[in-house]
C-alpha cells in the first residue's frame, strides 16, 4: 500500500506550466505495488481480511498512479508536436502566492498585491518555426562570410538567452535565434568550412546548413 501510496504521489507531481505537461515522471513503483498487492490477496485469501484489504488497496493505488504516470507520458510527447492535453498533476506551491514584504516590528504587514499572471505565449504553427529557422541560418550565414571571408571560421559558437542568439566565443553577436533553439555547429578540420544545425523547440522542425556548397535544408 505504501508503494501504491508513493506512486500516486510521483504522478501528482508531474511537471507542468499553466496546466500543460511540460516533463513527465515514469516508475515502475506502481506495477511493483500491483504484483504485491495481488500476491498479498492470494496468500490471504483464507486468512486476515485486513492483509487482503491492504493488497487491494496497495494494487489499486498502483494501477491508478502508473496509469496517471503514462498519461503524463502521453500528454508531454503530444505537447512536443504541438497538441496539448490538460495536466493532472498538482501545480506548484508557490505558484499563484502573494509575494510578502518585510516591515519593521510593530507596524502592520503589508502583503505585496498578486502580481499578474504573463500571458501565455502565442502558438507557433510549424511553418512559422521552419521560417524563423531558416532567417536566423540566413543572418548567421551572412554575418559569418562578413567576419571570415578567407576561411579560419571559429572552432566553436556560443549561444544566449534573453534575447535567444548565437555569438562567437568572445561575445560578439552574429545572429538571433528563436526561444529555445537546439543549436549543433561543427567545422572542418582545417577551419575552411562549416555547418550547422537548428531544432525548433515547438514542433522539432530541423534546418541544416552547409558553407561547402551554401545549401540550406529545412524539414
Amino acid at each position: 500500500m505504501l508503494l501504491g501510496g508513493g506512486s500516486v504521489v510521483l504522478a501528482l507531481v508531474e511537471p507542468q506550466r499553466q496546466g500543460v505537461p511540460t516533463g513527465f515522471v515514469v516508475s515502475t513503483i506502481g506495477v511493483t505495488a500491483i504484483a504485491c498487492g495481488v500476491q498479498a490477496v492470494r496468500r490471504a485469501r483464507w486468512g486476515s481480511v485486513v492483509a487482503r484489504a491492504f493488497g487491494r488497496v496497495g494494487g489499486g493505488l498502483g494501477a491508478a498512479g502508473s496509469a496517471l504516470m503514462l498519461y503524463a507520458l502521453l500528454g508531454y510527447g503530444l505537447a512536443t508536436i504541438g497538441v496539448h492535453v490538460p495536466a493532472l498533476s498538482l501545480p506548484s506551491p508557490t505558484n499563484g502566492m502573494a509575494d510578502t514584504v518585510a516591515v519593521p516590528a510593530g507596524t502592520a504587514p503589508v502583503v505585496a498585491p498578486q502580481s499578474a499572471a504573463a500571458p501565455p505565449p502565442a502558438a507557433v504553427t510549424a511553418e512559422q518555426e521552419r521560417s524563423s529557422l531558416t532567417q536566423a541560418i540566413g543572418s548567421l550565414a551572412f554575418s559569418m562570410r562578413e567576419r571570415f571571408p578567407s576561411g579560419g571560421f571559429p572552432e566553436q559558437l556560443v549561444t544566449s538567452t534573453s534575447p535567444s542568439s548565437i555569438a562567437l566565443p568572445d561575445g560578439s553577436g552574429l545572429a538571433s535565434l528563436p526561444e529555445d533553439t537546439r543549436v549543433l555547429y561543427s567545422v572542418s578540420a582545417d577551419r575552411s568550412a562549416w555547418s550547422i544545425t537548428l531544432v525548433g523547440a515547438a514542433h522539432r522542425s530541423v534546418a541544416t546548413y552547409s558553407s561547402v556548397d551554401g545549401t540550406l535544408s529545412v524539414g
